[in-house]
């Protein structure tokens, strides 16, 4: 005699066919089967459809399945502990707890194992204040968009914002410019706002805005460094643009400054205007002390003066 009791007769006709014909029912979902249509309902609504039937009546809380209601109300509510250690007298109301307990306490098994030595614990919390005490110098954030890696998350995310993702959301409260760090801000607003000169010179009494400024004049007036080197021969300068120019004018030939007069062209300023002064311009600058008369170079001076005032 079957003890089942059913709210129609169609869950009891299919009932009788399950159990008593020994036939199974698949479930739609999964390759799971049973000989109980009610099991295979059960299944459905608490493994698929997760439909919570089963209300608490301490809490507001619902569960699929009657098993994990009454698991619920012995640990929470009643306090249940009928899990008890086979070692010591430690009772638990969750079978979990129990296992968690004869791993850790009496076993003693280290599944926790750390990444970056040999060292293994048994609980999670331990590993964790491992890491952060012993290995927190470890990077252990990487970018994901480059090999960078980072102690800390933040760092990372400040990372991705300002090198990737050029994200500038640091604006200048006096114009309108902005910055993906908030040390570039600090930085822009104290040179060029309130131009505050705290960077000192150790060589001499000069004081600057911004550390690269103070390193450029160190290297270029008291340590002398030259290191913009030319290609095309062993000199070498102080500064790019005085590289630059010596490459135009010794190696290219680049003849860029041009008379206005005529054709001609001069890779040296200088020279444009000694040849404007002497050709187009007739400057006379040298004049003869005994008469009014006016030269434009020296040497016709000192011919004239011999053939008419000796």
């Amino acid at each position: 005699m079957c003890s089942s009791s059913f709210k129609g007769s169609e869950d009891l006709k299919m009932e009788i066919e399950g159990v008593h014909n020994k036939k199974k029912y698949e479930c739609n979902y999964c390759s799971s089967s049973f000989t109980c249509f009610a099991s295979l309902k059960r299944h459905i609504e608490g493994v698929h459809e997760k439909i919570k039937k089963y209300q608490c009546g301490y809490c507001s809380s619902t569960f699929t399945l009657s098993g994990n209601l009454k698991m619920h109300i012995e640990g929470v509510h009643e306090k249940i502990r009928n899990h008890q250690c086979s070692y010591c007298s430690s009772s638990f109301t969750l079978s979990g707890n129990l296992k968690k307990h004869i791993e850790t306490v009496h076993e003693k098994i280290k599944k926790y194992q750390c990444r970056y030595c040999s060292s293994s614990f048994t609980q999670s919390g331990s590993l964790k204040s491992h890491i952060e005490g012993v290995h927190k110098e470890i990077k252990r954030f990487t970018c994901i968009y480059c090999s960078n890696s980072f102690t800390q998350s933040g760092n990372l995310k400040t990372h991705i914002e300002g090198v990737h993702e050029k994200i500038k959301k640091y604006a200048c409260s006096y114009c309108s410019s902005t910055f993906t760090l908030s040390g570039n801000l600090k930085k822009h607003i104290e040179g060029v706002h309130e131009k505050i000169k705290k960077y000192q010179c150790s060589y001499c009494s000069n004081f600057f805005t911004q550390s690269g400024s103070l390193k450029t004049h160190i290297e270029t007036v008291h340590k002398k460094i030259k290191k913009f080197t030319c290609t095309h021969c062993s000199k070498s300068f102080t500064f790019s643009r005085s590289l630059k120019t010596h490459i135009e004018r010794v190696h290219e030939r680049i003849k860029k400054y041009h008379c206005s007069d005529c054709s001609c062209t001069f890779t040296r300023s200088g020279d444009l205007k000694s040849h404007i002064d002497i050709i187009h311009a007739t400057i006379k600058k040298f004049q003869c002390g005994s008469c009014f008369c006016t030269f434009t170079c020296l040497e016709s001076l000192q011919i004239h003066h011999a053939a008419h005032h000796k």
